[in-house]
């Protein structure tokens, strides 16, 4: 039973997140697709550890590693070892890459 329950959430957020073009690469006119920005968010102004990211997200490794490369590229944020721990991994966004979340944060609340 739970588990057709599961389907039917899944296959209408399938449906809802298609319909209001959540996955496409301009959501909400970012120019980011919705991974993206809502990575770009979840870094924030005060940057984040990736291991915290991948937890919050719930995202594997892989694919979290891919989006910050994109992010990386674009010159949006910075991925660098920790200040105490080496080992720790920490995204800051950019110069470039602090505006967007702004901007992101604007169009969110506009959308609502």
């Amino acid at each position: 039973m739970a588990d057709v329950i599961v389907q039917q959430v899944r296959r209408f957020n399938r449906v809802v997140t298609e319909r209001v073009g959540a996955l496409n690469d301009h959501f909400l006119g970012r120019g980011r697709p919705l991974g993206e920005a809502r990575l770009l968010w979840e870094i924030g102004p005060e940057g984040c550890e990736v291991r915290l990211l991948r937890a919050r997200l719930g995202l594997d490794s892989g694919y979290l590693s891919r989006l910050l490369r994109s992010l990386e590229a674009a010159g949006l944020v910075r991925v660098a070892a920790g200040g105490g721990d080496r080992r720790v991994r920490v995204a800051r966004l950019t110069a470039r890459g602090r505006p967007r979340t702004r901007c992101a944060g604007q169009a969110l609340r506009r959308a609502r």
